[in-house]
């Protein structure tokens, strides 16, 4: 019977981080961006971007082989195939050079995608990027091209591992309280049979007073183990997140400025 315990609260660490990860979501559910341009961006003209988070793989491969103005051309038609935005999010802006613009935080389906930029300069070239909507990105936009440079992940919610670990102890916290009850339960009915039977029926007498004391066993560990588990959980929980900003930041040149958005 204590082999038996002490097999399932082996395989408590397990249990509970696939339950603390599997209730998570399987993507981003936040895009955080900040945009900074130049006074002399597109040859000191407005900036026409926008910014298409994809959640088809195939669709993502398609759109990644555009130029910012085949985009800009066939978008009313892609929008059009995209009723509700089931294939694919996407915000525009228009930017003006030399004024600052303020850091940006959308909303996402938390699920997995993957994100692409386009940016309407008057040069020649593509002009569009892919990047990673789980991490938070820098978008540098100089005379004639722009740069997108990938931060840390922003979505501390669903992947961070200061949540993964405080829900994993505390699905081990719950896990351990229940068997705890279990053993509590178990070692209950085992004393009660037990104080029934005569002496003629030993054997079994015996073998009760063995469960009772491996359940009381059980019992110590688990509830023992499960507070600690839920302590640890919380606290961990609890503990406030790093204040670091999520952007890297580079050494640049044509660090002149931020500019003023206007979205539609």
């Amino acid at each position: 019977m204590l082999k038996c315990h002490h097999g399932i609260l082996r395989a408590l660490p397990a249990l509970a981080c696939a339950l603390a990860i599997g209730c998570g979501p399987s993507g981003p559910t936040r895009l955080v961006m900040k945009f900074d341009v130049s006074r002399k961006a597109n040859d000191d003209n407005p900036v026409r971007v926008e910014v298409v988070v994809a959640y088809d793989a195939e669709l993502v491969d398609e759109l990644d082989r555009l130029t910012a103005n085949e985009w800009f051309e066939g978008r009313e038609q892609r929008m059009r195939s995209n009723p509700g935005g089931v294939r694919f999010g996407s915000w525009r802006w228009e930017l003006t050079p030399g004024l600052e613009v303020p850091n940006i935080e959308l909303p996402l389906r938390g699920v997995p995608s993957q994100g692409l930029i386009y940016a309407g300069y008057y040069s020649r070239g593509k002009h569009s990027a892919r990047f990673d909507p789980a991490r938070a990105q820098t978008v540098y936009f100089r005379q004639d091209a722009f740069r997108v440079i990938g931060g840390s992940i922003t979505d501390p919610e669903g992947v961070s591992a200061q949540s993964v670990i405080g829900w994993s102890a505390i699905g081990l916290g719950v896990v351990g309280v229940g068997l705890g009850t279990y053993f509590a339960i178990s070692s209950s009915n085992a004393a009660t049979e037990a104080s029934g039977l005569q002496q003629r029926d030993r054997p079994r007498y015996d073998a009760l007073v063995q469960q009772v004391e491996d359940d009381r066993l059980g019992m110590f560990i688990s509830y023992g183990a499960g507070a600690v588990f839920l302590l640890t959980g919380m606290v961990v929980l609890l503990w406030p997140e790093s204040d670091d900003s999520p952007f890297r930041e580079i050494v640049d040149d044509e660090a002149d400025g931020g500019g003023l958005v206007f979205r539609w």
